[in-house]
């Protein structure tokens, strides 16, 4: 027995509730001097309107709320010896009734044998529906008798109901009472609410509350005699009578509340069994929900390597239109391949160049036009993406420039320039088609030169030797920037960090609000239990989502050249920080629309914020940097990725190291601020 007054509590009474008050925030007093005793092995029915306490009143016994003051004892030591079942059917509702009791018996740790017996005793009892059928099916009377089969599963020491009679057949009520009394005979003591007041008489004592105070409890029949009525409802009506011209006096001191429950705080001897119950829930959540657990999981992480590789690496088909003013136009009798530098006065370097861009760019065709018109024409519905106009002058303007060298003509170089047309809505067209012409452009230079003679070299633009390998590690074969490598890391990033986050968001939030946790955490499972189920569903989820999308960057794209178990390790630390991030969420936050709001905004803000669209060190405000660094981790931890894959860098390298710091420094974060907020809050 649990003693939490300054007296031992009375040894007949298994409830004992003394100078009870409890409010909401400013509003009025819910609970004013409340004072009840309830005796062991009884039936106690409590009475009371809607909005007069007794829900409260309830969940305070069972640890699932506290008061303001006063003073709570119960015959029990754990909350494991108490069955709670709440005015909300509070199941899990994606659940068989057959999955249901198998969660619940997992939870109390619950023999076979007793299960079964337990099972089969109160199906027949309460004329259960089909163990096939999944909760959300059934109706609201049948879902009520599925939430009392619950609630008396593990043959708790204290009952208490809140109004289950509500919604039952009459005869099938009549049935469960006379069961409640068989239940008071062995032994167990129940508590239950109702709004049917005449009801009320088959239970052992009754008590009758109203406006948070309890005006009367004793044996219905005592109460009738002494009032001289003929039922409980006309007891009610003269107690509240009685209660409107008594004057309430408020005590000058009243007691702190302690929980009575407070020895389970250090009892971890059910971890196992309650986090062995929840993974198993969390398993059939998956099963019942596996389409969208394959979006958020296997399917989107591995097309988003595959978009990366596959979308990002190629321009779309692209067409150039050309208006060529040269002596050849569109070059059909003159024929590149056997142009004799003796014979250099005679040379059409447009048409080299329209020769060189049909071999080095295949799938970008040339569009020949007589006049600019035309092109123009084409180009403003989108046909064209770039017009290129190459005046009469062209080849002589070039000739100029490596045979006077210095003493060129300049009118003649100004105006012997190439045009060039893009479409400027496109970026990455324009980018793109600038950098090919010029390149194309690059070679065919050169080749007229190494023809006559000339060090090709000459052509190269801008002078300068770029060594892009110096930075790399020893015996590492450097390769060309993709940037498809860049996006395939940040999706990585992304997607490992804010997977876990919604599919715990969008699970254990929609349940939170059933209240199906509210039962389990009354029957004395703790938070850190509850969390371990999700903990130990969601690594394994990141271990294979992980692999999943490492095997295909690594083994079928062959991109990257660093160390594979560093990436693979670094990503599963990555994501083990967004775990704790949407425990933080689930228990910030009191309803689904706040979670999914802060899922949404961290969303966008993790792809603006975080270095994948702009590097932010290029942001002015010099505070943006560090608070993009530390806010996220992907920030940190997507440079680290990137230095493990072009540098080869190793877990010695100080950019890793800091990719892997960032994220133990948001689980601390994290794991603080939800100790803090489950002691605040008394619960999540």
């Amino acid at each position: 027995m649990v003693e939490t007054g300054s007296a031992a509590m009375d040894s007949s009474a298994a409830v004992t509730i003394r100078n009870a008050y409890k409010k909401y925030g400013q509003g009025p007093w819910i609970l004013k001097n409340y004072n009840m005793t309830i005796p062991k092995n009884q039936i106690y029915g409590l009475l009371g309107s809607s909005g007069c306490g007794k829900t409260t009143l309830l969940k305070s016994m069972v640890g699932a709320g506290t008061l303001d003051y006063g003073n709570i004892e119960v015959c029990v030591r754990s909350k494991k010896e108490v069955g709670f079942m709440p005015q909300e059917t509070s199941l899990f509702e994606e659940f068989t009734i057959a999955e249901t009791f198998e969660f619940y018996g997992q939870l109390y740790k619950l023999s076979k044998s007793e299960f079964d017996a337990k099972v089969k005793e109160l199906s027949d009892v309460l004329d259960l529906p089909k163990k096939h059928r999944v909760c959300k099916t059934l109706s609201g009377g049948q879902v009520r008798r599925v939430s009392i089969a619950v609630t008396l599963l593990h043959t708790p020491v204290l009952i208490i109901l809140d109004e289950p009679t509500s919604g039952l057949d009459p005869v099938l009520a009549n049935i469960f009472w006379q069961y409640l009394n068989r239940l008071a005979v062995q032994g167990q003591t129940i508590i239950i609410t109702t709004h049917y007041i005449e009801e009320a008489r088959q239970a052992t004592v009754v008590g009758l509350m109203r406006q948070g105070v309890l005006l009367a409890e004793d044996a219905p029949e005592k109460l009738i005699a002494h009032y001289k009525v003929d039922s409980l409802e006309d007891v009610f009506l003269c107690l509240c009578n009685e209660q409107a011209s008594t004057v309430e006096v408020e005590p000058e001191r009243k007691i702190p509340f302690k929980s009575p429950y407070r020895d389970d705080t250090t009892d971890y001897s059910m971890f196992w069994p309650h986090t062995r119950a929840i993974m198993f829930k969390n398993l059939k959540w998956v099963q019942r929900n596996w389409i969208i657990f394959s979006l958020l999981s296997i399917f989107l992480s591995v097309s988003c390597i595959i978009e990366s590789n596959e979308c990002l690496k190629y321009y779309p088909a692209m067409r150039v239109g050309v208006v060529n003013h040269g002596v050849n136009g569109a070059c059909v009798n003159y024929d590149p391949s056997v142009f004799n530098c003796s014979e250099a006065h005679q040379v059409d370097l447009s048409c080299h160049f329209m020769h060189r861009w049909k071999k080095e760019k295949p799938d970008m065709p040339l569009i020949m036009y007589d006049t600019m018109q035309e092109a123009l024409k084409n180009g403003k519905s989108r046909y064209l993406v770039t017009i290129l106009e190459i005046p009469y002058n062209f080849t002589a303007g070039i000739l100029e420039r490596y045979e006077e060298g210095q003493n060129a003509n300049k009118d003649l170089i100004e105006g012997a320039s190439m045009d060039i047309r893009l479409d400027s809505t496109d970026f990455m067209t324009v980018f793109k088609m600038e950098q090919d012409i010029r390149d194309v452009l690059e070679l065919t230079l050169k080749d007229h030169l190494g023809l006559c003679g000339y060090f090709a070299s000459v052509a190269d633009s801008p002078p300068m030797i770029i060594k892009k390998d110096e930075f790399l590690g020893e015996g590492v074969e450097y390769k060309p920037y993709d940037y498809t490598v860049h996006v395939a890391m940040a999706c990585m990033c992304g997607i490992t960090y804010l997977g876990p986050v919604i599919l715990l968001t969008v699970s254990l939030c929609l349940e939170k609000m059933t209240g199906a946790y509210t039962r389990c955490l009354v029957g004395g499972v703790k938070v850190v239990e509850i969390f371990a189920g999700y903990l130990f569903m969601l690594m394994i989820f990141n271990l294979v989502n992980s692999g999943s999308m490492t095997f295909f960057q690594f083994v079928v794209y062959q991109q990257p050249h660093g160390q594979f178990w560093l990436t693979y390790l670094l990503l599963n630390v990555l994501g083990l920080s967004g775990i704790f991030f949407g425990f933080f969420i689930v228990t910030l936050t009191s309803s689904l629309t706040e979670c999914a709001g802060i899922c949404i905004v961290a969303s966008l803000a993790m792809y603006t914020f975080t270095g994948f669209v702009w590097p932010i060190e290029a942001a002015r405000i010099w505070i943006i940097e560090p608070i993009c660094k530390f806010i996220f981790p992907n920030t940190l931890c997507l440079k680290a990725l990137l230095a493990i894959l072009w540098k080869d860098a190793g877990l010695s390298s100080k950019q890793v190291l800091l990719g892997f710091g960032i994220c133990g420094l948001h689980l601390v974060l994290y794991t603080s601020l939800i100790y803090v907020m489950v002691r605040i809050k008394k619960g999540f």
